[in-house]
């Protein structure tokens, strides 16, 4: 059987270690022990059981060996039995985007292929009453067998086969995210340290998102933290004017806050870790199911579709990755790490344009969003008003200066009231007034007098209705864009309560773009005055996706 050119390496145990020196395309490397670890002492907060050893090892390679054009094929089951890595940093130097992705998908499906029939074929022979010679056997198949030790399971290679995974690696994603850290983890620690929590905690983000602030995943978590709504909604802000996932600094504290929640109902750290991916609810339901009390209880013995690979790997990852920071130099060399985001804190007193805060901060837009990454585009780009007491930073220095200017504000400038917004929704099968209030945090009564309804009234199928979403008297109507499904693009008319002003004609919340040659969405979010997690949202793009010429995206209408 022919071998795939691209595989570099088949092992006894895990993968041997790509250096940070080895050339692209280079040949296959010959089996190595991978180079001694240093000695560490073990953090009695952050147990490593024999069971996590070879999963934190595993992690150790995919976050600081493994390039993202390497991918490791291996067994979800049991990690340490990582069969190929394929090798496409040659490609990667001369393919297109597309290209690229393309032929790992064709190589990566080959060698799956290639896997599956070698292991089928010696589980064919165990099954016909062989007693398997590795000395008689082709070279990649005796090298399975070695693989699998002494693994007395009578199905262990057709439960491989079915079992098979690829993992990219990201060697460079955790080097830039473990660069501009910096930024963040000093005043991480701080918060962490307050409500007497390890410190080691604050290395998380380098699990959930690389530290890249702008990061949204399909399953709708953002920010550093990567909180999906439904938590954020506990523990933050999520409304019209801020979404505080997105704030590095406020978005901590309420992961703090999480994570002790979750360690006072579970009792350790690697299953108050587990619960961050998994659900505090899921672990304590698993935990009971298995009669455990352990993560290791856990991995062994719960089998719950839910509790998959990635929520019975997340504590492993997470020791693999704060113990490479810890020990950054002898993977990646000297880093420059970036220096703390310093600034100062001010407060709103009415309710006042964001860009009229910008101007009395002395920033340009990429500076005060950076500093203030919260705000929604509503907000950036003037549709609705920053309330009062909210805490603005601004760039280390300019906090007095700001509260002289602010104190100037003209009274046009300043406002007791908000821009009110209203969502439309579809009425849809079994919908009723209670939940569909419930869904947009809203009582039923808000509902009823935003669409002049009576307490009788009865709702029907397709009938539209104006949620209220903003928080003041001042009333101006704008379509939701999601979902979709639930949007009706057109003007529509809203009924205002007596005491609220005029109310304005609906527009579409949303324009779009048409991508040219060379434009990257960090450049398009500047243009339009919005953040770049705000058009993956918009849009509904994931960490991975890639802009393409000529497509049509959505952007916020100034």
């Amino acid at each position: 059987m022919s071998k795939n050119p691209l595989i570099l390496v088949l092992l006894a145990s895990f993968a041997a270690p790509l250096a940070a020196s080895d050339a692209p395309g280079a040949a296959a490397a010959a089996i190595v022990a991978p180079a001694a670890a240093p000695v560490v002492i073990e953090d009695p907060n952050f147990p490593t059981p024999s069971l996590i050893k070879p999963r934190v090892e595993f992690w150790k390679q995919v976050f600081a060996e493994w390039s993202e054009h390497n991918s490791a094929l291996h067994t979800k089951d049991d990690v340490s039995k990582v069969f190929t890595v394929l090798d496409f940093r040659a490609d990667a130097a001369v393919l297109s985007p597309n290209e690229l992705a393309a032929k790992k998908s064709r190589e990566e499906k080959a060698a799956r292929a290639e896997l599956e029939q070698n292991l089928l074929g010696l589980q064919a022979r165990i099954d016909g009453g062989e007693v398997i010679n590795p000395d008689l056997l082709p070279a990649d198949q005796a090298k399975i067998v070695a693989l699998f030790g002494n693994d007395q399971n009578p199905k262990r290679y057709e439960k491989a086969a079915e079992d098979l995974r690829f993992q990219r690696g990201l060697r460079e994603r955790t080097q830039h995210a473990l660069e501009i850290s910096g930024r963040y983890l000093p005043e991480m620690e701080r918060i962490f340290a307050g409500y007497g929590l390890p410190t080691r905690l604050t290395r998380l983000p380098l699990v959930e998102s690389s530290f890249n602030v702008d990061a949204y995943s399909k399953a709708a978590a953002a920010g550093l933290w990567q909180f999906i709504p439904s938590s954020a909604r506990i523990y933050m802000r999520l409304n019209n004017v801020v979404d505080d996932r997105r704030d590095p600094w406020t978005s901590t504290d309420a992961a703090a806050r999480h994570l002790r929640d979750d360690y006072d109902a579970l009792g350790s750290w690697p299953l108050a870790l587990t619960a961050y991916n998994h659900g505090r609810g899921g672990i304590a339901k698993g935990l009971r199911e298995v009669n455990g009390t352990t993560l290791t209880d856990l991995i062994e013995h719960y089998q719950a579709k839910s509790f998959g690979f990635a929520s019975s790997n997340f504590y492993s990852e997470f020791i693999a990755a704060s113990e490479i920071e810890r020990d950054y130099r002898s993977h990646y060399g000297e880093l420059q790490r970036e220096p703390l985001l310093r600034f100062d804190t001010v407060r709103t007193h009415d309710y006042v344009r964001y860009d009229t805060l910008r101007k009395l901060a002395g920033a340009d837009d990429e500076e005060f969003q950076r500093l203030n990454p919260a705000f929604r585009p509503e907000v950036v780009n003037g549709r609705l008003r920053v309330p009062p007491d909210h805490e603005i930073r601004v760039p280390s220095g300019a906090g007095q200066r700001f509260d002289i200017a602010y104190a100037t504000l003209t009274p046009d400038q300043r406002h007791d009231s908000q821009i009110r917004l209203y969502s439309t929704h579809v009425v849809g099968r079994g919908d009723s007034l209670g939940k569909i209030a419930k869904r947009y945090g809203v009582s039923s009564k808000d509902i009823l007098v935003a669409n002049n309804l009576g307490n009788g009234s009865k709702l029907r199928k397709g009938q539209n209705l104006q949620i209220p979403t903003g928080d003041d008297k001042l009333m101006v109507a704008v379509i939701d864009t999601k979902p979709a499904a639930q949007t009706a693009a057109r003007p529509v008319k809203v009924k205002a309560e007596a005491s609220s002003v005029s109310v304005a004609k609906v527009v579409a919340q949303h324009g779009t773009h048409r991508v040219r040659s060379g434009q990257t969405l960090g450049a398009i979010a500047k243009r339009y005055r919005t953040s770049i997690g705000a058009l993956r949202e918009l849009n509904g793009f994931g960490d991975a996706d890639v802009l393409r010429v000529g497509a049509t995206i959505k952007v916020p209408r100034g």
